[in-house]
């Protein structure tokens, strides 16, 4: 099926700027759609599109760039390409995809001498780009614009349902600061299907096809098991590190502060052990690392202490499949969250959707944590879910996974960074509300703030 992605307004916005002066590299994690979104854009804005497929070339393409792929011999080039391929070139009005260009690498550094020679729209799409051994011996081109793609997100994956309106519904309120009323309970059914299914295009399209569980969890099932051959073939030198970290992420998660703790993997681990797994991680766009921010500063917006960290998966739908396991039916959480009892799984699936929502807006993850000892000799730990850093304010984000009661930890941060902060938000299954200090949205409109 056709799932509409907002990146196509992007690459809309890139082939009407760029003015063939630059490629542009799609990249994210395994499965994400890249592929699909660069071919789609190809056939539907240009008059010809060749798609070169580095994972499996076709005979004699390899040849073809070896031989001819200098900025002397793009004629002969060309030529031969379009007869491999089959395929008429068109003086821009023809775009040719490198599709999983971290397989071979000469393409990328080739890109230089092709955009100079302005014939044509270039777009590259790949996963684990900044890997060493994709990387090396290469010089990156300067000549490429980057567009990081995400799992789908919730105002997508409403799309895809058929539920528009519902969206529509839901920024109106937001931008109203009024609350979603007696559509609230539709609302957070469909954001726990958001959580069950995920952003996965595969994994929607194959719920939207079958409306099964069973048949969903079947793919979501193949990506882990992709993930994990990813890390057995290009984590070098750190392989058990960074499949000790995936694996763990939802025990992780599941601890009250959510943070790395190295110890647990192995015994007597430190976090300059697991440095480049847990890089790893975040450049293959799998997971997402939040980091610990010690305060509000203006320098940049963020101080930051990349030693102390917690690994959110890319995509929450992902998250339960790993966490639940092959016998997901007998699964607590699994049964949990599809029973609707959010509260279950101790914040740990609310907290990493909230994680996923921000990472698709291009927003940094960071978490605050203070300790404190009062005049009384007793310690306090203060925790803070999120710190988004808006128009020279800190915002401070907390989740809970239920209704909101007490909030002792923004209530420090507020308090004690009062002149660096924003109004508090605090997402909550319960409906928007606004009081002098606070901010309380649902958790579907997370997007938005």
């Amino acid at each position: 099926m056709d799932i509409k992605r907002k990146a196509y307004k992007k690459l809309l916005d890139w082939k009407t700027s760029s003015e063939h002066s630059k490629a542009l590299m799609i990249q994210g994690a395994r499965r994400v759609g890249k592929s699909y979104i660069a071919e789609h854009f190809g056939k539907n804005e240009y008059r010809s599109v060749m798609l070169i497929d580095f994972s499996s070339p076709v005979a004699g393409t390899l040849r073809i760039f070896e031989d001819f792929g200098n900025a002397s011999r793009l004629d002969e080039f060309f030529n031969q390409l379009s007869v491999l391929y089959s395929v008429r070139l068109y003086p821009h009005q023809t775009l040719i995809i490198f599709d999983e260009i971290q397989k071979y690498p000469k393409a990328r550094e080739l890109i230089k001498h092709l955009v100079a020679d302005n014939r044509y729209d270039y777009i590259e799409t790949g996963s684990l780009i900044s890997i060493k051994q994709n990387v090396k011996d290469i010089l990156i081109p300067s000549e490429e614009d980057v567009m990081d793609l995400h799992p789908l997100d919730f105002e997508e994956f409403l799309q895809a349902l058929g539920e528009d309106t519902a969206w529509e519904y839901i920024r109106d309120r937001y931008e109203s600061r009024k609350p979603l009323g007696n559509i609230l309970k539709r609302i957070n059914e469909l954001l726990r299907l958001y959580m069950i299914v995920g952003g996965m295009p595969q994994a929607v399209d194959s719920y939207i096809s079958s409306r099964s569980y069973d048949t969903t969890e079947k793919v979501k099932r193949t990506i882990i098991h992709l993930y994990r051959e990813d890390i057995a073939k290009y984590a070098t030198g750190h392989v058990a590190e960074a499949r000790a970290i995936f694996d763990s992420i939802p025990e992780q998660l599941s601890h009250h502060d959510k943070k790395i703790k190295y110890s647990s993997l192995k015994k007597g681990s430190r976090a300059a052990n697991y440095t480049d797994a847990i890089n790893w991680i975040s450049e293959s766009m799998v997971g997402s690392l939040c980091m610990l921010l010690e305060e509000p500063t203006e320098i940049e917006g963020f101080s930051l202490q990349p030693d102390k960290v917690k690994c959110y998966m890319a995509d929450t739908g992902l998250l339960l499949t790993l966490a639940a396991g092959n016998n997901y039916l007998k699964s607590n959480l699994y049964k949990s969250l599809v029973l609707g009892k959010l509260s279950a799984n101790k914040g740990m699936m609310t907290e990493n959707l909230v994680s996923q929502m921000l990472s698709a807006n291009d927003l940094p993850l960071r978490f605050y944590e203070k300790i404190v000892t009062d005049s009384d000799g007793k310690r306090h730990k203060y925790e803070v879910d999120f710190l988004i850093h808006n128009d020279h304010r800190t915002i401070p984000v907390e989740v809970k996974s239920g209704n909101a009661t007490r909030h002792p930890s923004i209530d420090y941060f507020c308090k004690k960074y009062k002149r660096q902060t924003g109004k508090g938000i605090i997402l909550t299954k319960g409906d928007l509300r606004e009081t002098e200090d606070y901010l309380y949205l649902p958790l579907a409109m997370t997007p938005l703030i």
